[in-house]
């Protein structure tokens, strides 16, 4: 404990660090939709990590199902989930596909990583569905366990944070 100027008291113990997320924007147009989430953990004042998870999905008449942040269940959080589900019909050529990508900024250094799931599709029947579901999970320290690991997924870390993304996609006729 110390004392300030004014003669209150001011704790020396290092402030403790706790992760939280912004509600997902949903961009949507006729051919594709877009869902960006903003999550950062700080410490006291200083922002130890900040990232911007983006998944996007094209086709046609696509739109974001649901959408679901979970955040760490502890008394001072330290990570964040955000679970997304995206659909698009075919376009005119029968094209789809997605892409995710994750800007994660330490305090020391800035990754971006852009994560292909090889999810580009040609889709011959106009009546199908294309539902992409995409996990996200950001924060400090170890994050969870994969709940399932059968599951593409792909992870990566900047300064003292990191972040993974697990990305299902299933087709069923319209």
């Amino acid at each position: 404990m110390a004392v300030t100027s004014g003669g209150a008291a001011a704790s020396t113990a290092a402030p403790t660090a706790r992760c939280a997320a912004a509600r997902p924007v949903v961009t949507s147009t006729e051919t594709a939709v877009e869902a960006r989430v903003l999550t950062g953990c700080t410490a006291g004042e200083l922002v130890v990590f900040r990232a911007a998870f983006v998944a996007r999905a094209h086709g046609t008449s696509c739109t974001a199902i649901s959408s679901e942040l979970e955040t760490d269940p502890a008394p001072v959080p330290q990570w964040i989930r955000a679970r997304l589900e995206l659909v698009c019909a075919p376009g005119a050529k029968g094209l789809l596909g997605s892409q995710v990508t994750v800007e994660m900024d330490g305090t020391q250094a800035t990754r971006v990583a852009t994560y292909g799931f090889g999810d580009t599709f040609h889709e011959p029947n106009p009546s199908a569905h294309h539902l992409w579901t995409v996990e996200y999970l950001a924060g400090l320290g170890d994050l969870p366990v994969a709940a399932d690991p059968a599951v593409r997924s792909s992870s990566g870390s900047a300064g003292e944070g990191g972040s993974r993304v697990q990305a299902d996609h299933q087709v069923y006729d319209g």
